[in-house]
Order: C-alpha cells, then structure tokens, then sequence
C-alpha cells in the first residue's frame, strides 16, 4: 500500500493535478497501509517495539485519538496543504506524519498490538474508539464536500486533466474520497471486532448450556 500511494501515478497526478487523488493517498496512508503494517508484527515484535522511548504513550487510546485526528486536521488547513505541495521536504514529512499516526491510531485496536497496551479496551469499547476516530476526517470530508469556493489555491492554478473536473468538483470528489474510503478500513476493524466478540460470546453461551 505504501509502494502504491507513492510510488504509482498516484503520486504524479495527486502532486501536479487532482486533490481528489491527493486525498486518495492520504488515505493509503494514514488509513489503509498502518493497519496492514501492525498486523505484520508478531505479539512478541509487539512487544520488543513497546520498549522504544514514547512509543507506549503515544499509543494508549487516549493520546492516540488526539494524534491521528490533530495530523488529520492540521495538515488539511489550507495555508500546510498548499506549503506541503510546494516544498517536496515538508511533504515528505506530511506522509511521514500519517503513516505515523495511522500506527498509533490503530495499535490500540488489533489484538497482538493493543495486549501490550497499559488500557486494553473491551470490544464495545473498541467499536465506539473507532467510531469517534472518524470524526476529524468527517468534519475535513464535509467542509471539502459542501464547500463551494476551492480551498487549496495549488489546485485552483493546475492544468485541468478534464476540462468538466473543476477544482470545485475536483474538491467535492476529494471530500467524497476521504468520507466513503477513509471508513472503509475502520469498517473492517469494527466488523472483525463485533464477529469475534460475537462468536466469543456465542461460545460462552454455548459451553454454558453443556455443562452439568
């Protein structure tokens, strides 16, 4: 995923034409690649990780909403989004900054990351974080999605890939991008944490009808 946000067309295009495909690799990755990373870490890799200085604090729940959705704001506030497209370094470190709280957002969410967690939440609890983690992107997506004037200058002065995408249209896309994707990996988690909490239950019930 993160060969694909950044090394494939969508790098070109999202650099030099279109804030749809620009928030498309935002979502890559600070949505998509950061869980696919975590759940390449065994629970014993987990483990040695949480030793590294900071790491343990920055990916307890609570600071962990507070990162993924203060990168998720910040650098969509015009005046960082159009300097990050400018300067190739600050946007090196843009990207950086969403794979990194993408990390910690969704450590204390997987099964082999979160047990090395100091608060390791109940399933219920773990749908309800995950919910309340869509809340920055929705407030980015509905701004961009309802918003008629461009809010990025840098893609109100680019050649126009197809005449009809307008930066407004181009914008209302990105916002539409952001909105229906940037849910899908939290959709995923939530449906793996309710079917497991589900069959654990399940199980429970079950062993409790069978037994003497």
């Amino acid at each position: 995923m993160l060969w694909v946000a950044l090394e494939t067309p969508i790098d070109t295009v999202s650099d030099r034409y279109l804030d749809s495909v620009h928030m498309l690799q935002h979502v890559l990755l600070g949505f998509v690649a950061p869980p696919l990373l975590l759940l390449g870490l065994s629970p014993r890799m987990a483990g040695r990780l949480m030793r590294v200085p900071l790491l343990r604090a920055i990916t307890e729940p609570v600071p962990a909403q507070v990162i993924g959705g203060a990168v998720m704001i910040l650098w969509h506030i015009p005046a960082l989004y159009d300097a990050t497209l400018r300067s190739e370094e600050l946007h090196i470190v843009e990207h950086i900054t969403f794979i990194g709280a993408g990390v910690a957002l969704f450590w204390p969410v997987l099964k082999d990351t979160s047990a090395h967690s100091r608060w390791e939440m109940s399933p219920g609890v773990k749908l309800l974080y995950l919910l309340v983690a869509t809340i920055p992107q929705d407030g980015v997506a509905l701004a961009l999605l309802f918003s008629r004037e461009p809010f990025y200058e840098f893609y109100a002065r680019v050649p126009r890939l197809i005449d009809s995408l307008t930066p407004v249209v181009d914008q209302t896309l990105a916002g539409a991008v952001l909105m229906v994707l940037g849910k899908a990996t939290m959709l995923v988690c939530g449906l793996a944490i309710f079917f497991r909490w589900f069959g654990r239950e399940h199980r429970a019930d079950q062993a409790g009808l069978v037994a003497p």
